[in-house]
């Protein structure tokens, strides 16, 4: 009987888990991120966060520095959430930053402000 209640309590808890929408895995989110920055990222800031993408370029404003680690310092998370969300313009940056909070879901922002704070934490 003891055994029988354990199993559903696990069940129970399983159940609950996934309908809350368990989070994923750290890795996982990481790799989600990884995927986003390549998409709609690299072509301006390039693979490594230099600001050296293939587009950079074109651009009147260089890309920011994301390997910087002095300047990244001093923006928030808030911030840099609110700029891949947003746009540059609103945290007063260059209008040749585009928003991605048409296509980004703010879990998916936040895997990425995550994944941009990471080219300072592999120094």
């Amino acid at each position: 009987m003891k055994s029988l209640i354990a199993r559903l309590s696990i069940l129970a808890l399983a159940a609950w888990m996934i309908a809350l929408g368990a989070p994923q895995s750290r890795a996982q989110d990481l790799a989600g991120a990884k995927d986003d920055y390549r998409t709609l990222c690299v072509k301006c800031h390039g693979a490594s966060g230099k600001g050296d993408g293939p587009a950079a370029s074109t651009l009147a404003t260089k890309p920011g520095d994301l390997t910087d680690c002095a300047r990244m310092a001093r923006v928030s998370d808030d911030v840099v959430f609110k700029v891949i969300k947003e746009g540059g313009p609103a945290a007063n940056l260059s209008e040749q930053m585009a928003g991605f909070g048409e296509g980004l879901d703010d879990s998916e922002i936040k895997g990425l402000v995550g994944y941009v704070r990471s080219f300072c934490q592999q120094k």
